[in-house]
């Protein structure tokens, strides 16, 4: 009969998901489980589904309607119970950030928009934090991911010598290129011009190592791509680090794709973009801000620092640092090196899939980290944290539980995850001047069915590492993206190297 489960089957099925349990299943894990065809299971899910017995979730994955509310469960440990333990262990309750946060609103601000970076923060919070600091003109600040440059170009308009260090390369060119205030935007303009000329007479060049190339652009986009490409002068001086941002600016607006935040296709109704003018437009608008900026001249901070590297090998002078402003890689968040493999591939910075396995092995860890670098974490000896016992002991449950996970070895990409960032936590806290700050935006995570508090074990790292807490204030909420009804938040934490 349609729309009703083959006589049978429901019982199976049933059992596959309740041992899946919070985790859930995607249609092809339930039929290799069951050793049914595809077909079948998924007219027997349809037919649960209609009788309100199984829900889908996020990325495909089923599960019992007993699982769709995670904090009604007697073994879910929610955010709320972590709230208390963090109040009742620290004396520190969460508290409430009004201010814009999100990178979006940088979108038309003169320099930020060069190259935007969607995983970034607000210059306007970056502005506000340097406001309350206290710090006179010449203070240091320090970011370790710096990202795009966000937090170094507020820091430099304001007064501050502005340092950061990054480890992906064209995030780092970014930071560069926008915190060179005194570049010529005349100079620049007849620079690209040059360019452009260069471009329109050379043949068409190589494409880059990516399989996906050819689908992502269309032909005639693809094949000024190369000739601009080709045209850029190399890596060096500043005005030529600055034609090559300009044509990385350009990479997503004229393909197929978007970054909203994860790269994904944008759909077949997007128009065709001529590469010459978007490039003649990119260089426009960095003379256009240019020329504003000079009437902030006698504001500016000396020229930025800008480290390509890693931030859990950071060595600067001990007590060098005032005030230190980042937000790391979220705990099993976005891959970066997938998200930016255009700009990694076309500006040169890799030639091959083993170049990007190569980046994804030098970041933070998340779940973009090459199988096996996790091994040396799956058994750990000590653990720099109380409550990641449990929370790694529960992930590691519910992964064996289901059988079949994408990754099995999650609990030990987690607790590398925090072990690099303690790594970062003490390089800052040495690099601080006794009562210097370290404000990280830092959001919390779903895992495996487990629910990861990052912002507050950041801040209990912190203490670890010697630092004092001084708040943790929510900036806003999110969603989990295999739960759309799981709230997450994004906080704020505020550390602070004692005086003593």
């Amino acid at each position: 009969m349609a729309g009703r489960a083959a006589p049978g089957s429901v019982p199976e099925l049933r059992a596959a998901l309740a041992e899946t349990g919070a985790i859930g299943s995607t249609l092809r894990q339930l039929a290799g489980r069951l050793s049914q065809p595809l077909p079948r299971v998924r007219h027997d899910l349809h037919a649960l589904r209609a009788a309100g017995d199984v829900l889908e979730m996020g990325r495909g994955l089923w599960i019992l309607r007993d699982f769709e509310r995670l904090e009604r469960r007697e073994d879910f440990v929610d955010p709320a119970e972590y709230v208390e333990r963090f109040l009742r262990d620290g004396g520190v309750a969460l508290g409430t950030y009004r201010g814009p946060i999100t990178f979006s609103s940088n979108e038309r601000l003169a320099v930020h928009r060069w190259w935007p970076y969607v995983q970034g923060y607000s210059a306007e919070f970056v502005r506000g934090l340097l406001d309350r600091s206290g710090l006179g003109r010449g203070g240091t600040v320090l970011d370790p991911f710096a990202g795009s440059g966000t937090t170094l170009v507020e820091a430099r308009r304001a007064g501050q010598r502005a340092l950061g260090v990054e480890i992906l390369p064209p995030a780092a060119l970014a930071a560069r290129v926008k915190t060179r205030f005194e570049l010529d935007g005349s100079s620049l303009a007849a620079s690209a011009e040059g360019v452009l000329a260069r471009a329109r007479t050379r043949p068409t060049g190589d494409l880059p190592f990516l399989r996906e190339t050819p689908r992502q652009f269309a032909p005639r986009v693809l094949a000024d791509l190369t000739r601009l490409r080709d045209a850029l002068p190399p890596e060096g001086r500043p005005s030529d680090e600055a034609l090559r941002l300009a044509f990385g600016k350009i990479l997503i607006p004229v393909s197929r794709l978007r970054r909203s935040p994860c790269l994904g296709y944008g759909g077949p109704d997007r128009p065709e973009r001529d590469v010459f003018h978007e490039f003649d437009s990119a260089v426009a608008r960095m003379r256009e801000d240019l020329r504003a900026l000079q009437a902030e001249r006698p504001d500016w901070g000396p020229p930025a620092r800008v480290y390509t590297g890693d931030a859990r090998r950071l060595r600067l002078p001990p007590a060098s640092v005032d005030l230190a402003v980042t937000s790391p890689p979220y705990v099993n968040g976005m891959d970066y090196v997938t998200n930016y493999k255009l700009d990694l591939a076309w500006l040169g910075y890799a030639s091959s899939y083993p170049d990007l396995v190569a980046f994804r092995r030098a970041m933070i860890a998340c779940d973009n980290l090459p199988r096996g670098d996790s091994d040396a974490f799956l058994s750990p000896a000590r653990l720099p944290d109380p409550w990641l016992e449990e929370i790694l002991g529960r992930i590691r449950r519910n992964v064996e539980q289901k059988g079949t996970y994408r990754r099995n070895d999650v609990h030990g990409i987690v607790l590398r995850y925090f072990l690099d960032l303690l790594a970062v936590l003490r390089r800052t806290f040495r690099a601080l001047r006794p009562g210097g700050g370290f404000v990280l935006v830092v959001g919390d995570s779903l895992l495996a069915g487990t629910y990861v508090p990052g912002d507050l074990l950041t801040a209990r790292l912190g203490a670890r590492v010697g630092f004092e807490i001084g708040s943790v204030e929510v900036a806003r909420e999110r969603r989990s993206g295999q739960r759309r009804s799981f709230r997450l938040r994004e906080s704020i934490v505020t550390l602070r190297r004692p005086r003593g």
